[in-house]
């Protein structure tokens, strides 16, 4: 079947794009070479004024001090010093022209590749008259197209809920690493004895505590959310998080052994369930940004197959 007449204005639209995306590499190319020779050009600049500085310093001195100063005799020296500076004016000049030729082909690069937008402006235009076109008199793209366009819309949809829950777990993730924190910082608060030190750690660990306590109702409150995000996604969390557990610490806070046992038993249990939570919640994390990266790569395939139905 013979091609249409915006079918063959695609195919040389995108000729003309393919085009200029070699032009924009050898832009890039260009450009960083020319970056390199404006840097050799800084360089060069510190050693011209290096070697003029020094003949200038020669010039100055008496034949007696240079005679003390340095080998052999100030003309000499002063011939050595010019030949150098000249050497560099020579080599300095060659990368004045190199640069100013360079500068000369960016401008013709980026004259070029200033085109691409309005060629890409072009492109989508075109193709939503080849998608019109198509719907008109052609049935069976038509559909392949409906399909397409249906599924990616769904795809979206499901990438958009992936985010705000991987967002929503990312939130509750933070606040459980600072519950554990807290608590890990409690760890070893017995059997500090009765004086002063010993009541200033226990005012310090009674804080961490109490911190963790308040957090763990952040803790909560985003996880609902969290378990909240996932069930739109058919998930949910398995593990409830128990903030009660938190609420006994304050009532621990006496200097003997039998009380210090059952604090350390209920911080270690305190710990083993959040540690728990976080565990879930990293293995959930991890499930949905795998499910985010296929859904990417859906939404690319699908986008492909349509370009490709309107690019034919």
């Amino acid at each position: 079947m013979a091609k249409t007449d915006i079918q063959q204005d695609i195919q040389d639209t995108i000729a003309e794009i393919v085009h200029l995306n070699v032009v924009a590499a050898q832009l890039d190319e260009t450009t960083r070479e020319l970056n390199a020779q404006y840097d050799q050009m800084d360089r060069m600049n510190k050693d011209l004024n290096k070697e003029l500085r020094d003949i200038e310093k020669l010039e100055g001195f008496s034949t007696k001090a240079i005679f003390h100063k340095i080998l052999g005799s100030k003309e000499e020296q002063l011939e050595k010093e010019r030949q150098e500076y000249l050497e560099l004016t020579l080599q300095y000049e060659n990368l004045q022209n190199s640069i100013k030729i360079l500068e000369y082909e960016v401008n013709l690069l980026e004259a070029k590749v200033g085109s691409k937008e309005n060629l890409e402006l072009r492109l989508s235009n075109l193709k939503g008259l080849r998608e019109k076109e198509i719907i008109e008199s052609d049935p069976l793209l038509r559909d392949k197209l409906l399909n397409i366009s249906q599924k990616l819309e769904e795809n979206y949809h499901f990438k958009k809920e992936l985010e705000e829950a991987i967002e929503a777990g990312n939130i509750s993730l933070n606040l459980i690493n600072q519950v554990i924190n807290h608590l890990q910082r409690v760890r070893n608060w017995g059997n500090y004895p009765s004086n002063n030190r010993g009541q200033m750690r226990r005012m310090v660990r009674r804080d961490s505590i109490d911190r963790a306590r308040n957090l763990s109702y952040q803790v909560r409150h985003h996880l609902q959310l969290y378990d909240r995000e996932l069930r739109d996604l058919g998930q949910r969390l398995s593990v409830q998080f128990n903030t009660d557990q938190f609420n006994d610490f304050t009532t621990f806070f006496f200097n003997n052994i039998i009380t210090d046992w059952i604090l350390q038993q209920k911080l270690t249990k305190a710990l083993g369930s959040v540690a728990q939570t976080r565990k879930e919640v990293m293995a959930i994390q991890e499930h949905l940004e795998t499910s985010l990266n296929k859904t990417d790569h859906n939404i690319s395939s699908l986008k492909d197959q349509r370009e490709r139905i309107l690019e034919s």
